[in-house]
């Protein structure tokens, strides 16, 4: 072999050695290749050892090759240490998040989620590798919040069997494998993780009937009076959102879950009200959103209904003149009060709006009735019995006939006894629309209002904080002194010094 030649394989082998070594940190799931490159470096650093064999004796043999052992032996010691470390990193995860609104950190609600994890669970996300890095750092929190929780990166591009097998038709499809039933989703943010997890581990489907016939709130309507955003959440969870039309049965189907009756405008007969009732004495669960009335009888035995359970609806506008400092006008009550004690509104601090509200009140002796929002105390609120003077914009506190604030907008209770029964009652339909959907959290409480009524264990929205924002303002005098510190000043100190020390070791 010619001189050249052979210092020239000598490199390509340790080039190789090197890719191989990238290979196993980078890409372990690529075994087979991993094996194949590793196996031919070292058989051609064997082959190249074979030809200059007499060479090889002698380096042996010198004491610069022991000395390179032992260095190479504490090098390696040092590397095994750092890799038990690594690995021992790697199985017991944990990260700190020391930002002050925890945005890098699971949600309560989230936590809550992954302790009802009982089994083994398998998160699977396909994806591109380039892909991989902001979906990992989001699931490795999963992971290290559970034990029983492991995750799996799949390149799209490599695995196309999987690929094809499990019909994805897009990157970053995550499928939760529980207990031998998979559920696939796009992966987005935390919510969508959480909600998938819930899909997976909710072992039963649940129906919701949304009532029709009297021109109610609708899920088809998508301007900002409609229902769609809601309707939307609540089949992402998996649940089944359908209509009844009362005129066109004669009993709730077995398979509800619950009936909402959400916003109607023309009064409900006699025959489906008593059909409504006889649901909810066999234990079903009711959610009544009503409009203030203004037709004094036209909703009386809709809430007669949920009248046995404490809950009154009055007939009345609640109004908050805190509202119009917030921007809002006074007939628009916005809520930052809630029970903190109970399941629905336990650590939830988001603002919601309830426009054109009437006050939601609870019989006295009625201990499974309570009320979860309120507005502000008296003289910023008060429940005008007045509906007429509303209209004109006259409203005036009068206190023969108001009701001083705090003045409850939502009420839930529970059935006494053997009934199971769980009820919501919510003066104001409007809040559900979509016009109110994405600037407050109507749709958490709502959300969490259904999880609560029909007993289903996971909260199903996330309360985010929001984040603070400290803007840095840098006038001209700022910029200018940070170019001289870190263009001129630094660069010069650093030179500076570097002369010295060599100076100083050139005179010794």
């Amino acid at each position: 072999m010619k001189n050249w030649l052979y210092p020239l394989w000598v490199i390509i082998d340790v080039l190789i050695f090197v890719a191989a070594i990238a290979l196993w940190v980078t890409a372990p799931e690529f075994t087979t290749l991993n094996i194949v490159v590793t196996v031919f470096a070292m058989a051609l650093g064997f082959l190249l050892s074979v030809v200059k064999i007499d060479i090889m004796k002698e380096i042996i043999r010198s004491q610069y090759f022991r000395s390179a052992i032992s260095h190479l032996i504490n090098v390696l010691l040092v590397l095994c240490i750092f890799g038990v470390l690594n690995y021992l990193g790697n199985k017991n995860y944990q990260e700190f998040d020391l930002s002050s609104e925890k945005r890098n950190s699971l949600t309560d609600q989230t936590r809550k989620v992954i302790e009802m994890v009982k089994s083994p669970l398998k998160i699977s996300v396909f994806s591109r590798r380039e892909e991989w890095s902001s979906m990992l750092n989001l699931l490795k929190l999963y992971e290290a919040q559970s034990k029983l929780i492991s995750i799996e990166a799949i390149d799209t591009d490599v695995r196309r069997d999987l690929v094809e097998s499990k019909k994805i038709t897009q990157n970053g499809i995550v499928i939760i494998d529980y207990l031998g039933k998979e559920t696939s989703f796009p992966l987005v943010d935390e919510l969508s993780v959480t909600n998938g997890l819930l899909k997976a581990l909710r072992k039963d489907k649940i129906v919701l009937y949304i009532m029709t016939g009297h021109q109610e709130l609708s899920c088809s309507e998508t301007s900002e009076e409609g229902l769609s955003i809601l309707c939307d959440k609540l089949k992402s969870l998996n649940y089944e959102v359908k209509e009844l039309d009362l005129a066109r049965t004669d009993r709730i189907p077995s398979d509800a879950n619950a009936v909402f009756v959400l916003g109607p405008i023309s009064g409900y007969l006699k025959e489906e009200v008593a059909i409504i009732k006889n649901y909810v004495d066999r234990g079903g669960n009711f959610f009544l959103a009503l409009a203030p009335a203004f037709k004094a009888e036209l909703y009386d035995n809709l809430t007669n209904v949920v009248k046995p359970f404490g809950l009154l609806l009055g007939k009345d506008i609640v109004i908050d003149r805190l509202s119009t400092v917030q921007g809002a006008e006074a007939t628009i009550p916005i809520v930052n009060k809630y029970d903190s004690h109970h399941p629905i509104t336990e650590g939830f601090n988001l603002r919601t709006v309830f426009p054109l509200s009437s006050s939601v009140s609870t019989l006295q002796g009625k201990d499974t009735a309570q009320l979860i929002a309120l507005t502000s105390p008296f003289p910023a609120s008060w429940a005008e019995k007045d509906l007429k003077a509303v209209t004109q914009g006259k409203a005036k506190f009068d206190e023969k006939i108001d009701s001083k604030g705090p003045v409850g907008l939502m009420g839930i209770a529970e059935g006494v006894g053997e009934s199971t029964s769980r009820v919501v009652l919510l003066g104001s339909s409007s809040f559900l629309v979509n016009g109110y959907q994405t600037q407050s959290g109507n749709t958490t409480l709502f959300l969490n209002s259904v999880s609560w009524m029909i007993n289903d264990e996971g909260i199903i929205s996330l309360n985010r904080p929001g984040v603070e924002e400290y803007p840095v303002i840098l006038s001209a005098q700022h910029l200018q002194m940070i170019f001289i510190i870190a263009i001129l000043i630094v660069p010069i100190v650093f030179f500076g010094t570097a002369i010295f020390v060599y100076r100083r070791r050139r005179q010794l």
